[in-house]
């Protein structure tokens, strides 16, 4: 009888070995692998990407800042206590407290393994003509490593490029939009742009200047005459010709420009040959 009960209990050991090795194979690597942190910032297509550019240019006047989250993700097992992460946030053109402010605090919550980082980008008069960086970098603490690649036959550890990302900001067109009509509004500025938007914001949506084909030809041809009845009133307010109204100073070139020197943009249609 009592070999009957220790050759039971021999299987029964054999069997709950059996599962804990199945259990242990099934484990994914991210549990046993080292607390580690890196920025994960992907496309729709699943693509890491290592910076981010944005514009206000499509935004309202009145909007002054925007949200920027950067995706920080753990790899390890989750705590049930939050825990510090350590990212360095520097830049060589744009000052915190007047060009961005930090939002989130570096922090990875509690039975979480991934957390938004939140900068807010101001809408300065800087970026009117300057593009403005940010930059982040992830260094190791007590709570997280950095090493997070695959050991080389020297044996040292290569890091994949997710511990640094870049924000670009600004508020201006280096290039047209990819909507402009040349043949109805002259030559790209971002000034004539800028006008634009003024006398047409309730007609047309901002983003849609940079949408190919999104504002229809008819809708052209109303910009293109009302524009150039605008500016036709502009001309005879420079040249003295009409008193009851103001010059618009962003209907000039330059608007501090004087005398002989101020000049009206030029909405002139480009005719193709």
């Amino acid at each position: 009888m009592m070999k009957r009960i220790i050759n039971y209990m021999g299987l029964v050991c054999l069997a709950l070995c059996a599962v804990m090795t199945a259990c242990d194979e099934r484990t994914p690597d991210l549990y046993s692998a080292p607390n580690g942190i890196y920025f994960n910032n992907r496309t729709a297509t699943n693509q890491l990407l290592d910076s981010t550019a944005l514009t206000f240019v499509y935004s309202a006047d009145d909007v002054m800042s925007m949200d920027v989250p950067v995706a920080v993700q753990s790899i390890g097992r989750q705590t049930d206590y939050d825990r510090p992460v350590n990212i360095r946030v520097y830049s060589d053109n744009a000052e915190e407290g007047v060009d961005y402010e930090l939002m989130t605090p570096a922090v990875l919550p509690a039975h979480t393994s991934s957390f938004n980082y939140v900068i807010r980008v101001k809408r300065t008069a800087a970026i009117r003509t300057e593009v403005k960086s940010i930059y982040l970098e992830l260094f190791s603490n007590d709570e997280f490593t950095t090493i997070l690649g695959i050991p080389e036959a020297d044996g040292k550890t290569q890091t994949p490029g997710m511990l640094k990302y870049r924000i670009d900001f600004a508020d201006f067109y280096s290039t047209a939009p990819l909507g402009w009509r040349a043949e109805y509004v002259g030559v790209f500025s971002e000034r004539k742009l800028r006008l634009l938007w003024k006398l047409f914001d309730t007609v047309v949506d901002r983003a849609d200047y940079n949408v190919p084909g999104r504002i229809p030809f008819n809708r052209w041809i109303y910009l293109q005459r009302e524009v150039e009845n605008y500016m036709d009133l502009q001309a005879a307010i420079l040249n003295g010709y009409e008193t009851r109204y103001e010059l618009d100073l962003d209907a000039l070139v330059d608007p501090e420009a004087e005398g002989d020197e101020r000049r009206l943009l030029d909405f002139s249609p480009v005719v193709s040959d």
